[in-house]
């Protein structure tokens, strides 16, 4: 039986459903608020974080696994949203591996939302992301449970295998940071070459602009109704922001070296000025 774009009991879904992914710290929080203001869209950010992040696990590390409780859960999800609105909306980091899955099931589409490397390591930085060690013997299997960290965490924060996790064991927490932004934003394009391009759309963080917000709900399907004075004063008060983060005037050199070193592929493919030389100039 075809059950894409189909849910629990098999209605169709299709054309009603749309995620928004990226590295976290990207603005997923912030076009949750937005879309949440859209009178017919229901909108969440990050609904049911351990489903997510056990899927992201296992989606990075290789496992095979059925897929089905993943998808059935988002479509139970999905079809609630639908009961009372034209369409279902999610922003979640966690879901950035699981690209196919959702759009082979749901015809989804995806904003790809990405922000400046050094913003998004800065503000990991101060989350805590890869402040303990990993202990693992084998490199060629997954790791297991670390202690200190919340079972999500755990699941949602990737980290390379075989030699790579040599190395990047001995980098800085910024290099290890700038792996994962170069690293998880390479993967979401390489899913989206599977995808037709009418179905995904990217977007800058420091260009995401009223106007922009307007082409983002008209690619998503709906008319925005969200007046323009609200969406400033959430741009200008973006949920989640965080205060005393760390800012690269603060990075030793070595720090500074890792840093340009792993995020240059995207950051290039991306259009980011990387080099901080640049950036404090």
């Amino acid at each position: 039986m075809n059950i894409k774009s189909r849910g629990v009991n098999g209605k169709k879904l299709n054309e009603r459903v749309g995620f928004a992914i990226g590295t976290g710290r990207c603005g997923t929080h912030f076009i949750a608020k937005v879309i949440d203001l859209e009178p017919n869209i229901a909108c969440v950010h990050e609904r049911n974080p351990l489903n997510e992040t056990f899927h992201r696990y296992c989606k990075w590390y290789g496992l095979p696994i059925d897929h089905e409780g993943f998808l059935q859960t988002k479509a139970f999800e999905i079809e609630q949203d639908l009961k009372n609105h034209s369409f279902s909306f999610e922003s979640s980091a966690y879901l950035s591996l699981s690209i196919q899955e959702l759009y082979t099931r749901f015809d989804a589409k995806f904003i790809f939302l990405v922000r400046s490397p050094e913003k998004v390591v800065n503000s990991y930085l101060r989350k805590g992301w890869y402040k303990q060690p990993i202990f693992r013997v084998d490199l060629s299997l997954p790791p297991s449970y670390q202690n200190g960290l919340e079972f999500r965490h755990f699941l949602g924060r990737i980290i390379p295998s075989s030699t790579k996790f040599q190395l990047w064991c001995r980098m800085s927490r910024v290099g290890k940071l700038a792996w994962y932004w170069n690293m998880l934003n390479a993967k979401v394009l390489e899913q989206f070459q599977t995808l037709p391009a009418t179905h995904w759309r990217l977007e800058k963080l420091e260009e995401l602009s009223y106007w922009r917000y307007q082409e983002v709900a008209q690619f998503l399907g709906f008319q925005t109704q969200v007046p323009q004075e609200k969406y400033e004063i959430l741009a200008q008060r973006r949920p989640g922001a965080q205060t005393n983060v760390p800012t690269i005037e603060s990075w030793t050199e070595s720090e500074i070296a890792e840093f340009e070193t792993e995020v240059a592929p995207m950051a290039k493919k991306l259009g980011y000025e990387y080099r901080i030389s640049c950036l404090l100039s």
